[in-house]
């Protein structure tokens, strides 16, 4: 049947309107709220990927919002209620992993808010390890605590004199109970954007071998999103950070907008210490650094602070309250941090070699002072 002119233009119309709207998909988040706000009636909302920000107000123990869905995300809330009677807030995600309508409960109680959502195929499958994780963690308190008794637990949040070897037990009780789960979950649901999510937030916990097999089993499709490659540049970025390793050259700026090159202190033995302004066991590390650099600084030995803060400004104010005598370097996007250094915590110390190769890493404490000690006297 031949068409007309006009009925072509319809049609033509019509499809790009079709794709258009296809294309423009929205995430719906239905919020109820459980409990009395006290008055505090506003959630907060942000993400990263992609970057936004959104503050909503609590009407009839409801709130919603509507945005557009780029890709799969976590979407993080918190509440006023918490940041004003509890005095902080601990923020919860949710993950977004198609356009649809996401109902998001958000309960109060004594300890604070928890968040939770009642639908999703990712949060579902998330929500399931994040509950099986729980039971694990209080199976290894219990473990410790029948072997070095029931203040353990608050000996090793800061609470009393710390005990190395209770501390070394809880990591590596933490550790075997992360790999069994990370590797049940993600074996279970290589094609859920969660297994991204679970992989990437617990590689820590995760040797080598089993980091690189758990990440060749996700989907392809699940592969090409931002937790996965971050996974994929992390097995590469150990091969690269372990002792005996040379990193590659890297250039940063400085406050003055000046380059700073990794290169510049070859023959020289330095001390790399990544941290951000809103670390505080980093900010804590300073003073002591102070003395170490004092002690040191005339016998071939240099520290490079680099801060990952995202906010430059909150960098330069910290750097200045600081006024820590050394080399100082930005590093907003982490690239240096995490793609040449494995970095995943705050602070991270790295010793290098005058040949330009890793000696040390992960100091902490007297092993840093024993390390230079060592090298330097």
């Amino acid at each position: 049947m031949k068409l007309s002119t006009s009925t072509r233009i319809i049609l033509l119309l019509t499809g790009l309107y079709t794709s258009s709207y296809a294309q423009q998909k929205n995430v719906i988040i239905k919020g109820t709220v459980i409990g009395d706000t006290k008055g505090y009636n506003r959630i907060d909302m942000y993400s990263r990927n992609p970057d936004r920000y959104d503050s909503l107000t609590v009407i009839n123990k409801t709130f919603t919002l509507e945005l557009p869905f780029e890709a799969p995300y976590r979407q993080m809330f918190s509440s006023l209620h918490d940041s004003k009677v509890l005095g902080g807030y601990a923020p919860q995600g949710i993950l977004i992993d198609k356009p649809g309508t996401y109902q998001v409960i958000a309960k109060i109680d004594s300890t604070g808010t928890r968040f939770s959502a009642t639908n999703g195929d990712a949060q579902q499958v998330y929500a399931a390890f994040s509950a099986d994780m729980d039971i694990a963690w209080k199976t290894n308190e219990k473990t410790l605590q029948q072997k070095y008794g029931k203040d353990i637990l608050k000996r090793l949040n800061g609470k009393g004199e710390p005990n190395a070897a209770a501390a070394a037990d809880m990591e590596a009780l933490e550790n075997a109970s992360a790999k069994k789960l990370v590797t049940q979950y993600v074996s279970k649901h290589p094609g859920s954007y969660a297994a991204a999510v679970i992989l990437q937030r617990n590689s820590r916990a995760l040797d080598n071998t089993t980091l690189a097999t758990l990440y060749q089993r996700l989907s392809p499709a699940i592969k090409s999103l931002r937790e996965a490659a971050a996974v994929a540049t992390e097995i590469s970025a150990r091969k690269l950070s372990v002792d005996g390793a040379t990193p590659a050259d890297f250039v940063l700026k400085n406050a003055a907008d000046q380059s700073i090159r990794l290169s510049d202190y070859k023959g020289k033995y330095l001390l790399i210490d990544f941290w951000a302004s809103w670390c505080g066991p980093c900010r804590a590390s300073f003073p002591h650094m102070r003395e170490l650099y004092s002690q040191y600084k005339g016998k071939n030995f240099e520290i490079l602070s680099i801060s990952t803060d995202r906010d430059k400004a909150a960098w330069l104010k910290a750097m200045k309250e600081d006024n820590n005598p050394w080399a100082q370097a930005h590093d907003p996007k982490s690239e240096v941090a995490k793609d040449l250094f494995n970095v995943q915590v705050l602070p991270t110390l790295y010793l290098i070699s005058p040949e330009g190769k890793i000696i040390a890493q992960k100091l902490e404490g007297t092993t840093l002072d024993k390390k230079l000690q060592e090298l330097l006297q």
